[in-house]
């Protein structure tokens, strides 16, 4: 499966008065990645017009993170994004948080899509899917 890449670099506001990035900055990075991976992955449907449009939202439902190293002040870091197992109504996302060689974090992400309206699980949208298939392919 293709990795997405994002470049970033560890801000004061991502970390402590010592300049090691707060557990919840990981959380930050990863969610940009994501984001990011989807938004190559379909350029024509952006997340907020899912959502007005077609009233459909993206929701994660667990996750999962190991931290392995920390990150500090002026790093620059690498979030590495791949899909992992498709489903019908969520998907498995891998990430890695990269300083260079060093793993600073590994993260499992379940994400599925609801609808907007009622809260209930909708299906993958199938441009997603599509763009999923074509990855793999």
């Amino acid at each position: 499966m293709r990795e997405f890449r994002l470049k970033a670099r560890v801000y004061f506001s991502d970390t402590d008065a010592g300049g090691i990035a707060y557990h919840r900055s990981y959380f930050d990075w990863a969610e940009h990645g994501r984001t990011e991976m989807l938004r190559e992955a379909v350029p024509e449907l952006p997340q907020s017009e899912l959502a007005e449009d077609d009233g459909i939202l993206t929701v994660i439902k667990a996750i999962e993170i190991h931290y392995r190293t920390p990150a500090h002040l002026d790093d620059e870091i690498e979030i590495i994004t791949t899909m992992g197992k498709v489903q019908r109504f969520s998907c498995i996302i891998e990430q890695r948080i990269m300083r260079g060689d060093d793993l600073l974090a590994d993260l499992s992400v379940k994400a599925a899509f609801i609808s907007k309206a009622t809260k209930h699980p909708v299906p993958i949208p199938q441009v997603f899917l599509d763009a999923l298939k074509e990855e793999e392919e």
